[in-house]
């Protein structure tokens, strides 16, 4: 069993243990004030310092990849149809830090897993100055991404929550095509920078566990020197975009599970005298998280 597999089990069993394990002292129903029930808007209103979760997703990904070298012409190549990668899978974790009873600092390390087999049948592709096909090729686009951000709850009237958020976050990169023990890559790391990121969460209590939840985050970066040269000065251009809408369930008064619909949007482009790189993800997929406050 592959390690994302083997992971994404993990929280399945975790998530049943949880459900499972609720012991009678675990039973009470939360109070029906809503600034009782701290996890549905968030770390804002808990009692405890830090807020652990872990999340998995699966998607269908859609989008392209092309790398140019030397000037040379680059193939457009379709995550889906091209390069058989029909599904994605990613696992997430973060830990939050609450120094007062609205403000708190937020640590998220993500995994997209992008995998895919194809057949060039046709015409053969160029990849990164090199060519591939006819015959099966072996992609894998596997990417990581690190956030810092700092969390503030805005508003608390109205029966909603509303918490704003506001950061950096940084991709590492590095798609390779593999045919018959040949391999290539780009490091599209070596040009990554941080970018600014902002969002808005907005949790709704429907009753005296059930919430609704939606979110939004999202920024990039205009054309930039990237800071680094090869064949002239490379540029930069990138785009996050992350959403969704999910219903939650307060398991205790410290953990809260939650499912639903996630969106993720990753653009990054770099050009220079001799390259033309560009990578773009467009995923939807199901998302299940579980958080707890301690």
């Amino acid at each position: 069993m592959r390690p994302r597999l083997l992971a994404t089990a993990g929280l399945a069993l975790c998530l049943g243990l949880t459900w499972a394990g609720r012991s009678e002292g675990q039973t009470a129903v939360p109070p029906t004030d809503p600034a009782h029930t701290p996890l549905y808007a968030g770390i804002g209103l808990s009692d405890a310092w830090w807020e652990f979760s872990l999340d998995s997703r699966i998607g269908y990904p859609e989008g392209r990849l092309r790398v140019g070298e030397n000037g040379g012409h680059a193939t457009h190549l379709r995550l889906h149809e091209d390069l058989g990668i029909t599904m994605s899978e990613a696992l997430e974790a973060s830990v939050a830090f609450r120094f007062t009873q609205r403000d708190a600092v937020r640590l998220t390390g993500l995994y997209y897993f992008l995998e895919g087999n194809s057949r060039f049948l046709g015409q053969p592709v160029s990849y990164n100055g090199d060519t591939f096909g006819p015959g099966k090729v072996h992609t894998n686009a596997d990417f990581y991404r690190l956030s810092l951000a700092y969390e503030r709850l805005l508003a608390s009237g109205l029966g909603m929550f509303v918490t704003g958020t506001g950061g950096l976050t940084y991709v590492h990169l590095d798609p390779e095509l593999t045919q018959r023990g040949h391999r290539n890559s780009e490091d599209f790391y070596r040009q990554e920078l941080p970018v600014p990121i902002l969002g808005l969460r907005i949790d709704v209590p429907l009753d005296q566990r059930f919430g609704a939840r939606g979110y939004v985050s999202g920024g990039g970066l205009p054309r930039v020197d990237s800071l680094r040269k090869e064949g002239g000065t490379i540029y930069l251009s990138q785009i996050h975009v992350d959403g969704g809408i999910a219903l939650t369930y307060a398991v205790t008064r410290a953990m809260l599970l939650e499912a639903g619909y996630n969106f993720t949007y990753f653009f990054q482009h770099e050009k220079s005298r001799e390259d033309d790189n560009s990578f773009e993800l467009n995923d939807n997929g199901v998302r299940v998280r579980l958080s707890i406050a301690f």
